[in-house]
C-alpha cells in the first residue's frame, strides 16, 4: 500500500500560559492563531465565536464552521505536549462535525465544500496510515483503534473495516473482528472470503453453531452460485443434527447441479448418520461416478462395507460354539462380501493420497489379511514400518 505522506507546518512564536489569554470571540483571530500555530488562542477564539453564534449575534456561516474545523483538525493532529489535551479524542469529532456542517449548508462545486474535502481526506489519509504503520509494527490493539477512528470520518469504509477486523483478530479480539466483518457484510462490502472467516471464528472460537449459519445463510443470499458456502451451510446443518434441513438442502443443490459430486458425498454421510448403509452406498457410488478421484467418497464408501462385514462377523461371534461350528463358512463368505467391496475404495484412497493416513493403511493391511491376502499384506505392513519408524 503506497502510504500518503503529510506534512503540516506550524510556525511557533513563542511560549504561552494558558489562563491568562481573554478571547474575543473573533473568527480572524482565530485564523490568525491557527496559522501561526497557536492553537490554544485558536481555539479559545473559535468557540468563544461560537458561542456568540448560538445566541444570535454572529451568522454560523459555512466559512466560520470550515475554520472551526481547520482548528479543531490541528489540534487533533498536533503532537506537541502544548496543545495534545486541548480538546482530546473529541476534537477529532468536532472537526468532522464542522466539515460535514459546510457540506450541508453548501452547494458540491462552493469553495468550502471542496476544502472540506480536502481537509477530510488529510484526517483520513493520517489517521489510516496511523493504522497502518500500527499494524505493520505488530501493534494490533492499536491498530485496531485508529482504524476505529477512521469510521468517524467515513462510516462506511470497506478497507477499514476489513483491516479493523483483521487487526482485531490478530489481537484475539473475536468479538470486535466479528463486528467489523459483519458491518461489511450488513453494508454489502463482504466477499466470500470475508463470509468464510466469519463462520471460522464462530465455528471455532465462539462455538456458536446459530450464528454460523445466519452468517452462511446470508453469505449464500449474496453469492448464490457459491458451492463453498452451500456446503459449509450443509456442514453446519449437519453438526446442528439438522439432518431433514440439510438433505432438504441437498435435494435443492442437486437439483440445480446434478453434475456435482460434492452433493452427493453429503447426502450419503448423512445416510451414515442415519445408519442407512444402503442409501449411503448409492449416494457414495455416484458422487464417484462423477469424481472417481475423491478421496472422501473412495474413504467412506469402503468404510461402509467394511462396516457391514464386520457387522456380520459380530453376528457370528455372538452364537454359541455350535452355533458358530454349523454357520462359520456361510457368515465369512457373507462378510467377505463386504471386504470385498471395501478392497476397491480403500486401495484406490490410497492411491490418491499414499501418505495420507496410517489409519487407512492399517484398515487395508486388516482387509488383506481378511481376505487370506498375506503377501499384499506383507507389503503393505513394511510401508507402514518405514512411514512410522517402527
Amino acid at each position: 500500500m503506497k502510504k500518503l505522506i503529510l506534512a503540516i507546518l506550524f510556525i511557533s512564536i513563542g511560549a504561552f500560559s494558558y489562563g491568562q489569554y481573554v478571547p474575543k470571540g473573533k473568527t480572524s483571530k482565530a485564523e490568525t492563531a491557527l496559522t501561526q500555530g497557536k492553537l490554544d488562542i485558536a481555539k479559545a477564539e473559535i468557540d468563544e465565536a461560537f458561542k456568540i453564534d448560538a445566541k444570535g449575534k454572529v451568522s454560523g456561516s459555512a466559512k466560520n464552521w470550515y475554520l472551526k474545523g481547520r482548528v479543531y483538525k490541528a489540534i487533533y493532529l498536533d503532537d506537541s505536549t502544548d496543545y495534545k489535551n486541548l480538546a482530546g479524542e473529541e476534537a477529532l469529532d468536532i472537526a468532522m462535525e464542522s466539515f460535514n456542517k459546510v457540506k450541508s449548508m453548501e452547494k458540491e462545486s462552493s469553495s468550502y465544500v471542496i476544502f472540506s474535502d480536502q481537509e477530510i481526506s488529510i484526517l483520513y489519509g493520517t489517521i489510516f496510515n496511523n493504522g497502518a504503520n500500527a499494524y505493520q509494527e505488530g501493534n494490533y490493539n492499536e491498530a485496531y483503534e485508529g482504524f476505529m477512528k477512521v469510521l468517524k470520518i467515513y462510516p462506511k469504509d470497506t478497507t477499514a473495516l476489513l483491516y479493523g477486523g483483521v487487526a482485531a483478530q490478530q489481537a484475539d479480539m473475536i468479538d470486535e473482528a466479528l463486528a467489523c466483518y459483519q458491518q461489511l457484510a450488513d453494508n454489502g462490502d463482504a466477499n466470500v472470503d470475508t463470509y468464510k472467516t466469519m463462520i471460522y471464528l464462530y465455528r471455532t472460537e465462539k462455538e456458536d453453531m446459530e450464528s454460523v449459519l445466519k452468517v452462511v445463510t446470508q453469505g449464500i443470499e449474496k453469492f448464490p452460485e457459491n458451492n463453498e458456502l452451500i456446503q459449509e451451510k450443509i456442514t453446519t446443518l449437519i453438526l446442528m443434527e439438522r439432518v431433514d434441513e440439510a438433505k432438504s438442502e441437498l435435494e435443492e443443490a442437486i437439483n440445480s447441479d446434478p453434475t456435482n459430486p460434492l452433493y452427493y458425498y453429503f447426502l450419503g454421510y448423512l445416510y451414515d448418520l442415519q445408519e442407512d448403509p444402503e442409501n449411503a452406498v448409492v449416494q457414495y457410488e455416484k458422487a464417484i461416478e462423477l469424481n472417481p478421484e475423491y478421496y472422501e467418497a473412495n474413504y467412506n464408501l469402503g468404510v461402509v462395507h467394511y462396516n457391514m462385514g464386520r457387522d456380520i462377523k459380530s453376528e457370528l461371534n455372538n452364537l454359541s460354539l455350535d452355533e458358530y461350528r454349523k454357520q462359520e463358512a456361510d457368515y465369512t463368505a457373507r462378510a467377505n462380501v463386504h471386504f470385498e467391496r471395501a478392497l476397491p475404495y480403500f486401495e484406490k484412497a490410497v492411491e490418491i493420497k499414499p501418505d495420507e493416513e496410517i489409519q487407512l493403511l492399517e484398515t487395508l493391511e486388516g482387509v488383506y489379511l481378511l481376505l487370506n491376502m498375506k503377501d499384499k499384506a506383507d507389503a503393505l505392513e513394511e510401508k507402514i514400518k518405514a512411514l512410522t519408524g517402527g
